[in-house]
């Protein structure tokens, strides 16, 4: 296929944009993913890649929606305390190091199936490095666990990760809680065992040291960041007023019983209360990170703009052929390109890019099966290596800011093994599934 001027500008764009995301890793270029998406949609507009118009009806809105919402009620229990007090209680409960590997690693996996795995991970990391220091052992194995945990837990649900979202709301499937659970509980909960039994066998060594010295009363200083216990239970009584709302009207929809809300709407609900209720409305709006919702909106408007000009359609040209009418064949090749296109892109933008490459192919909102595929492949790619997923980046610049590194070749030597095992486990679990 030739490539017209405009295909040519358009693609200029876009691999200028993504090599910045890519380069972003090395000393001396620090601008934030967010700000590198946002300047690159920017582009797109003056080189006349999209227009204004098509560029603001680009930005998906259920999808910000829900990000926004869902930020406000993690925002909200990170600075009422009510996240270190939870990691608190569960470390209470270890009696020797090595419970906490598996305590993190479960506690994490499971929060990170309900909140956001971005989030978990910028707050979880402070409190591993502080959980090194007291038991004496290297930060490494307890930032991998961490970095392995909300990756792996966030599979099973739209609200997982950003991406879960965006396939959850763009491809249309009825009732996507129910869906996803379906076809991604079991291989989650078995890649959840074969995950931490994995981990256990590589950190046995780091964790049998002489120099290990547990001390279970000050593992974590209970207390340290509780500034409201008002808040803190408000937060947690309207998250899970939101997750149950949720959750019954996918029940609904499941029973063909239509009504005009869905996660988006329901989730809106919970954080519109909670903003009104708690008094620290303000607070928690400067507390938030509005630099995934600026980077969800670039990543709109550059897929857009890649798809206006017959871009995504000369790239799907190289990409593992995908039948519709075959989907054992079709399961292979989306969990191909999503383990491949994730180190590229990282897991969220390659979504964005496969998302319309599916739905040109006749991909429904009927082929829950596919879906489910993309939503686990990509977030599993987030396992091999640390440009896999947005997790791993933030885990890695807040624990360089405390002056500890993990390199790529240390996450890489133990991210090979856990994603062959998850990726296994998932072909098989959907392969006889479907």
């Amino acid at each position: 296929m030739s490539v017209e001027p405009q295909q040519l500008i358009t693609l200029v764009v876009f691999a200028v944009t993504y090599g910045a995301v890519v380069l972003r890793s090395l000393k001396g270029f620090t601008l934030p993913i967010w700000a590198i998406l946002l300047a690159g949609a920017v582009a797109m507009v003056f080189v006349g890649s999209i227009g204004v118009v098509d560029a603001y009806q680009a930005v998906n809105l259920p999808v910000i929606t829900f990000l926004f919402s869902m930020f406000v009620l993690v925002t909200a229990l990170d600075i009422s305390g009510a996240l270190e007090s939870f990691a608190n209680a569960l470390l209470q409960r270890a009696k020797k190091p090595g419970d906490v590997i598996y305590l993190t690693f479960f506690g994490f996996a499971f929060a990170s199936a309900f909140l956001m795995n971005d989030t978990l991970a910028l707050m979880g990391t402070p409190i591993m490095l502080s959980l090194s220091k007291r038991l004496n052992i290297s930060p490494r194995p307890l930032l991998l666990t961490l970095a392995f945990a909300v990756t792996t837990g966030s599979v099973v649900t739209p609200m997982g990760n950003p991406q879960n979202v965006l396939i959850a709301l763009a491809s249309g499937i009825t009732a996507p809680v129910i869906g996803f659970a379906h076809y991604l509980l079991l291989p989650t909960l078995l890649n959840l065992a074969a995950t931490y039994l994995l981990l256990r066998l590589l950190f046995r060594k780091e964790l049998s040291k002489p120099g290990a010295v547990f001390e279970k009363t000050t593992l974590v200083q209970a207390g340290t960041r509780v500034h409201g216990r008002r808040l803190a239970r408000l937060s947690v009584s309207l998250l899970v007023f939101t997750l149950a709302s949720i959750l019954a009207v996918n029940l609904l929809e499941a029973i063909g019983i239509t009504q005009p809300f869905g996660i988006s709407e329901v989730s809106l609900l919970g954080a519109t209360l909670l903003l009104v209720l708690s008094g620290r409305g303000r607070e928690i709006l400067q507390a938030m990170d509005w630099g995934i919702l600026l980077l969800f909106a670039g990543l709109f408007v550059l897929m857009q703009s890649l798809s206006n000009n017959g871009v995504i359609a000369l790239v799907a040209q190289y990409l593992p052929a995908l039948g519709r009418g075959d989907p054992h064949a079709s399961l292979f090749s989306i969990l191909v390109a999503g383990l491949l296109l994730s180190q590229v892109l990282s897991n969220v933008p390659m979504v964005a890019l496969y998302l319309p490459i599916m739905k040109s192919l006749g991909y429904g909102p009927q082929d829950v099966y596919a879906w489910a595929a993309l939503a686990g492949g990509s977030t599993l790619a987030g396992n091999l290596t640390i440009l896999g997923a947005a997790s791993n980046l933030i885990i890695i610049e807040e624990a360089e800011r405390h002056g500890v590194k993990l390199s790529f070749l240390e996450f890489l030597k133990v991210g090979v093994l856990v994603t062959a095992v998850n990726f296994a486990i998932l072909y098989a679990s959907l392969y006889f599934g479907v």
